[in-house]
């Protein structure tokens, strides 16, 4: 079994990802906060992410909220 065919908790080694604390707003990746990476592991999300909510934070009158995704 190659990498790309493994689940992805086998390839980062890590299982539930989902399951982690989320972080503070500015304790996130620039990929997690758009998006595009899991906010736990820090891999590339691909099918299957799973919608993790909000992380809120603000600085002065800015607001910098993030919505946040996982690895399954």
């Amino acid at each position: 079994m190659t990498a790309s065919a493994q689940p992805a908790a086998l390839v980062t080694g890590r299982r539930g990802c989902r399951l982690t604390k989320k972080p503070a707003i500015r304790q996130l990746s620039w990929g997690a906060a758009k998006g595009t990476h899991c906010f736990a592991c820090g891999q590339p999300l691909r099918q299957g992410a799973v919608y993790c909510g909000w992380v809120r934070g603000r600085s002065g009158v800015h607001r910098l909220d993030a919505e946040v995704w996982a690895c399954p």
